[in-house]
């Protein structure tokens, strides 16, 4: 029985390490890509660059005076620029992750060979 076991154990074992790549690059992949879009949705509604546009020429406060409304124009301009510059830095963040998914699994596999091969 404990052979019969061992065996399928080692059977199992063998499959997924060959299944493991066609998983990295399709299932996996398409995982990750989701959980970045997630992520990307999140940001953005965080920073909410269109709400900010959306309400740029409405006074802040209250303040319905000519001063009011140039400083609530300028204050939100800075703000959503700011917000853009973010959403950008995160959208640039995750395509790093993205590269960086794709790019794992050849370099360990170039790194294991180079080590074999200078030994």
């Amino acid at each position: 029985m404990f052979f019969l076991v061992f065996q399928r154990i080692i059977f199992q074992f063998l499959l997924d390490i060959l299944y493991f790549p066609l998983w990295w690059y399709s299932g996996g992949l398409r995982r990750v890509v989701i959980g970045l879009y997630h992520l990307l949705q999140d940001a953005n509604a965080t920073l909410a660059p269109g709400l900010w546009v959306r309400h740029v020429f409405t006074p802040m406060y209250g303040q319905t005076d000519i001063q009011g409304r140039l400083m609530s124009f300028f204050m939100r301009v800075v703000n959503i620029i700011g917000r853009f510059f973010a959403l950008v830095f995160s959208l640039s963040m995750l395509v790093v992750l993205l590269v960086l998914w794709l790019v794992l699994p050849i370099g360990i596999v170039f790194m294991i060979v180079h080590v074999f091969l200078t030994q």
